[in-house]
């Protein structure tokens, strides 16, 4: 099971609201002492409070706010990837990754403070589920983020709690997702390879690529499938468990390490497309991995 330092007290909410366009989702990870926060909480995770987006389609703004993100090694603002942010846009695939070293997509940078940071011209789309991962440059830890871009269209699947065990490595990590709107079983299980409907998202590299690392990822036929696989145990309507990482796991980028901020994305197992219509129906949740 997931464990704790003796500081650190682990909450977790999803929360939406629908108020001039913001939309607010967070996972939070709260230091029992206050006092420190802002100096890293002497080796907690980043804490991250609260998350809004505001503007236009193509061109959003993106604040974060808590404890704990340390500074920036550029000067603000500043237009361009840094090393230890990334946006990642589920309703654009694999491709879809804004602001981090090596991404085809910059962001503006135009405050980065150890309790904000605020980007903008994000060119994701209304209803479009974005990823959010935020490490400190000095003790590498990272802390995520998981929401939909407003308005949040009905049917979106929602995700209430998803929890972590290791049987030692992350190979064999277990991974529990719970909620509603999943759909159906989208083929038999248990099974090991990629489903459409279903993506774990490691938003930090370790190999100097910016390609994030994915796995269990099918991307509905728009990007090749996930090298790296999942084993699939079962899938339900309000339940999907995973028992671990299967192909190429462990090759190059593809190694998941304590501290790296992480994701589920989960799709309605009846969407046919990752864009479109239905590419609204997933809702990301987000977490670090044991021993984080």
């Amino acid at each position: 099971m997931l464990s704790a330092a003796p500081l650190i007290m682990k909450i977790v909410r999803r929360v939406s609201l629908a108020l001039a366009g913001v939309s607010v989702a967070a996972t939070l990870v709260v230091c029992a002492t206050p006092s420190v926060a802002d100096a890293a909480c002497a080796g907690c995770r980043p804490q991250l409070s609260s998350a809004t987006i505001s503007g236009t389609g193509g061109t959003y703004t993106v604040t974060v706010r808590g404890h704990g993100f340390g500074h920036a090694d550029v000067a603000m603002p500043f237009s361009g990837d840094l090393s230890n942010f990334r946006i990642g846009d589920s309703a654009q695939g694999p491709s879809g990754e804004w602001g981090y070293s090596g991404d085809a997509h910059l962001l503006r940078y135009l405050v980065w403070t150890p309790s904000e940071v605020e980007v903008s011209g994000l060119g994701a789309s209304p209803g479009d589920a974005l990823v959010i991962a935020l490490w400190n440059a000095v003790t590498g830890r990272g802390v995520t983020w998981g929401g939909d871009v407003p308005p949040i269209n009905a049917g979106t699947p929602t995700i209430k709690s998803v929890s972590f065990s290791s049987l030692g490595t992350p190979v064999d990590i277990h991974v529990v997702v719970k909620g509603q709107g999943f759909g159906p079983p989208p083929r038999a299980f248990p099974f090991i390879g990629d489903l459409n409907a279903f993506s774990f998202w490691d938003g930090r590299s370790h190999c100097g690529s910016s390609a994030a690392f994915t796995a269990g990822g099918a991307y509905f036929g728009n990007a090749p499938a996930d090298a790296v696989t999942l084993r699939y145990l079962s899938w339900s309507d309000t339940k999907i468990v995973i028992a671990g990482f299967r192909g190429s796991y462990g090759t190059e980028c593809s190694k998941v390490r304590s501290g790296d901020p992480v994701a589920v994305v989960v799709w309605n197992s009846a969407d046919t497309a990752q864009t479109g219509p239905q590419s609204a129906k997933r809702a990301p949740i987000l977490y670090g991995i044991p021993g984080n």
